[in-house]
């Protein structure tokens, strides 16, 4: 019980984290220095790579016009999808390893083999 808690805590938190992931991302970017035309590129890209890589709560997001027409929102958009959509698959991988293990463990404790 109390590892399943834990593990629920654990998703909650990472699905806080993707929330603010590509907003957040693209602000940062302009602060730093990045130009604005790479990185609303970089955040549309990074939202539409969460999508792909299997985010419930993103949408797939790119101006065709500026991504055909502008090298810097294109290679924002780029490099925004593909780490955006790697972040997404490694963390939905490590909510269900972790989920896996808390399925285990609770069938081990039910089979009583388990002693406190």
């Amino acid at each position: 019980m109390k590892h399943t808690k834990t593990v629920t805590l654990a998703a909650a938190a990472l699905l806080a984290i993707g929330f603010t992931g590509c907003a957040s991302t693209a602000e940062n970017m302009r602060a730093q220095g990045y130009g604005p035309d790479y990185s609303q590129g970089y955040g549309d890209g990074c939202s539409s790579g969460r999508k792909a890589g299997g985010s419930m709560f993103d949408q797939f997001k790119k101006d065709v016009r500026r991504y055909d027409s502008n090298h810097k929102y294109r290679e924002g958009w780029n490099d925004g999808y593909d780490s955006c959509k790697s972040e997404e698959k490694e963390m939905l991988h490590s909510l269900e390893s972790s989920q896996r293990e808390a399925q285990r463990d609770q069938a081990i404790r039910d089979s009583g083999k388990y002693r406190y």
